[in-house]
């Protein structure tokens, strides 16, 4: 059953609203957790909030995430996407180089003696 929260000690519920009229907060009692809707969507549900209680930390949430600041957001992801491929690139190249040294240490080993059984496959 959801209930709908119209004010709370901090007025946590009041200063949502103040970011946009259309934002109200539910409690589901049979997840127990609060969740954010919006008159003005289709689909009202917003989020979850990820926290116990109604605190500063869902404003921050819901301040990010506004659709006002859809530029630093998309900038934000841009630039931490940039950061993983950066890293995963670096990291394929380390690999690479470790692998072509090993090959090239292995081939340029001459002075082992190779006989049939070495390459021989053991099915136990």
């Amino acid at each position: 059953m959801k209930i709908k929260i119209e004010s709370d000690v901090f007025d946590i519920v009041d200063r949502i609203k103040e970011i946009d009229e259309a934002y109200y907060v539910v409690y589901d009692s049979i997840r127990n957790c609060f969740e954010v809707h919006n008159y003005n969507q289709i689909s009202s549900y917003c989020l979850t909030v990820p926290f116990c209680c109604l605190d500063n930390r869902v404003l921050d949430i819901l301040f990010k995430s506004e659709s006002r600041n859809i530029d630093k957001i998309i900038e934000y992801i841009d630039n931490n996407n940039k950061i993983i491929e950066s890293n995963n690139r670096n990291k394929i190249s380390e690999i690479t180089e470790f692998d072509s040294r090993e090959i090239f240490d292995f081939s340029s080993n001459s002075s082992k003696q190779w006989n049939e059984k070495d390459f021989e496959m053991v099915w136990s």
